[in-house]
């Protein structure tokens, strides 16, 4: 009579092998994530202080016209030196997606800063693409950050 470690001898390679794959997948997505919601974190940081930066403006020095002027040139300098201190390919990004302007919200003069990465043009971590199935993990197709502020 076989003992019952001789009938299941294989049963542990075998979840092992039916495992490990997903094992792997679900580390990979938490590595894939972390990265991805990281670099959201450095574009929304770079918008805040950009708009910051921008608010710091001798009110006195300028007319009001000049002021709006004075302050998103502020602002759209301090997004370009900012984002360029960002890790690549953060810092290379093309700036169509960076704007920086006054607006008229309710009687209130705004500034209003945003920046948007195409992640799907140009990944910070490749995913896996399994044709019809899709990619995994799931990322967006861009990162999106903005920033408003009255002055």
């Amino acid at each position: 009579m076989k003992s019952s470690f001789s009938r299941h001898r294989g049963a542990v390679a075998l979840e092992f092998l039916m495992l490990f794959p997903f094992v792997v997948a679900m580390l990979y997505a938490a590595a894939v994530y972390g990265i991805v919601f990281f670099s959201q974190y450095r574009l929304q940081s770079v918008v805040d202080r950009s708009v910051a930066t921008a608010l710091y403006v001798d009110r006195s020095a300028y007319s009001a016209d000049e002021l709006e002027t004075e302050v998103e040139g502020r602002a759209r300098n301090a997004l370009t030196a900012l984002l360029q201190q960002q890790p690549e390919p953060l810092a290379s990004m093309d700036l169509d997606g960076a704007s920086c302007g006054v607006e008229d919200v309710g009687g209130v003069t705004m500034l209003h800063c945003q920046l948007t990465y195409n992640y799907e043009e140009n990944p910070i971590v490749p995913v896996m693409s399994f044709g019809m199935l899709g990619t995994f993990p799931p990322v967006p197709s861009t990162l999106n950050a903005e920033a408003r502020a009255a002055f």
